[in-house]
């Protein structure tokens, strides 16, 4: 049962003006000094209208430098993964830095991930930590009247389970 003092999503939102963005028309070495410089795992990608498109990502990071020609789990693979049933997939010294070095001719735009879901700020961080477990991730938009207000991470919602658990 909740109580009044239960705090909402909006309660633990990082605001869009506080959270760290950068153009979609960037490159990809602006994004990753951004995210060097303040050590956030994500920043929000923003349209030429300054408008939230999505966001990059470690993962985003990790998924760009996976070779095209592997079984991609996450729908970037040129080929299919019954492709390499009967195929052994080869790795090779070097590839590493060269996949990093290839990152360097892209875009912001054409690494970033897009937003799989949001929740309005008027959630309960119940609702918002069924959707974060149910859909494997690590932050999402915040929502109003369908205008994009901020994020929530496990961060916050992790730092309120503290609050809650060491004030028993």
């Amino acid at each position: 049962m909740a109580t009044n003092a239960e705090r909402k999503v909006r309660d633990l939102m990082i605001l869009l003006e506080d959270y760290d963005s950068i153009s979609s028309n960037k490159s990809v070495r602006d994004a990753y000094e951004l995210m060097a410089k303040t050590g956030h795992h994500a920043i929000l990608v923003l349209d030429e209208n300054n408008e939230p498109i999505g966001q990059l990502s470690y993962r985003d990071a990790l998924i760009a430098l996976e070779p095209k020609y592997t079984p991609g789990k996450w729908g970037h693979s040129w080929f299919t993964p019954e492709a390499f049933k009967n195929y052994p997939v080869f790795y090779y010294d070097g590839e590493f830095s060269g996949q990093c070095k290839a990152q360097l001719k892209k875009s912001v735009k054409e690494v970033m991930s897009s937003f799989p879901v949001s929740i309005d700020e008027d959630a309960t961080l119940s609702e918002a930590v069924h959707v974060m477990v149910s859909k494997n991730i690590g932050r999402m938009p915040v929502v109003s009247g369908g205008e994009f207000k901020g994020m929530i991470r496990l961060v916050e919602i992790f730092d309120e389970i503290k609050k809650v658990i060491l004030a028993q």
